[in-house]
């Protein structure tokens, strides 16, 4: 009975102070491994910038070097005299499931808005997936999953083998506002990703290069042909970016 009321006494008090160590050693861990960066993306008529914070977490027991996390990124892309086309994959690829990925494009089904000046702004949750060769030279790649864009309305000339005579070849349009990482012509609005090589040149301070895989999307105010307002520009760009982490394992 003594050492049942010694152990309902202390108990307690030990599971306080485990817990307080296990809040204090989340606390200390989380501050590893989150990458501060700016990113510049360009091509023969179109420019993207990017500000983006990600936090990664290393698996492994000792060098960890595989990771795999999450970020937010804002990114503004521009240009000029940009194609976008038809957006959703019920008229590119008549489907709407996995298997956009290996369908054949319906050209038939696809119109243009020509924009003589584009200019996107989004807000994004993104996937992290990183490999670190050695504490050098890391290859990644990441994507955004999911937010929201913004920007100025803007105006555009449908181009379509069928246009209706009483459509106006003028329409105007905005940036979708909504973003979802789907699959391929599934996704919905603007979307950013990278496939890239970071050297660390000293322990905090980094360098990055590689490609930018950018979706831009306006939705028109009207409904055009095919019952759609959507219309999409898929750009390649090169990539080069400058890394900040404070505190990088």
């Amino acid at each position: 009975m003594r050492y049942t009321i010694i152990w309902l006494i202390f108990f307690p008090a030990l599971l306080h102070s485990n817990a307080t160590v296990a809040a204090d050693t989340t606390k200390c861990s989380y501050r590893f491994n989150n990458y501060y960066e700016l990113s510049l993306s360009g091509g023969a008529n179109e420019f993207a910038g990017a500000l983006s914070w990600a936090h990664l977490h290393g698996f492994g027991k000792k060098k960890q070097k595989f990771k795999i996390g999450y970020g937010l990124r804002l990114t503004s892309f521009a240009g000029k005299d940009l194609d976008y086309t038809t957006a959703p994959a019920r008229l590119t690829s008549r489907a709407t499931g996995p298997q956009v990925l290996f369908s054949e494009t319906f050209l038939e089904s696809i119109d243009t808005v020509t924009f003589s000046s584009a200019q996107t702004n989004s807000l994004n949750i993104s996937i992290q997936l990183q490999y670190s060769f050695s504490k050098k030279i890391d290859i990644g790649f990441n994507i955004d999953a999911i937010g929201f864009s913004f920007g100025p309305t803007k105006t555009g000339t449908l181009i379509s083998s069928i246009k209706p005579s009483g459509l106006s070849e003028v329409q105007s349009a905005r940036p979708t506002p909504f973003n979802l990482l789907l699959v391929s012509d599934n996704d919905i609005g603007s979307l950013n990703s990278e496939l890239y090589l970071r050297y660390w040149f000293r322990d905090q301070f980094a360098i990055k290069s590689g490609i930018t895989f950018l979706f831009s999307e306006y939705t028109t105010d009207n409904t055009l042909i095919f019952d759609n307002d959507r219309f999409r520009y898929k750009s390649l760009m090169f990539l080069l970016g400058f890394t900040y982490s404070p505190f990088k394992r």
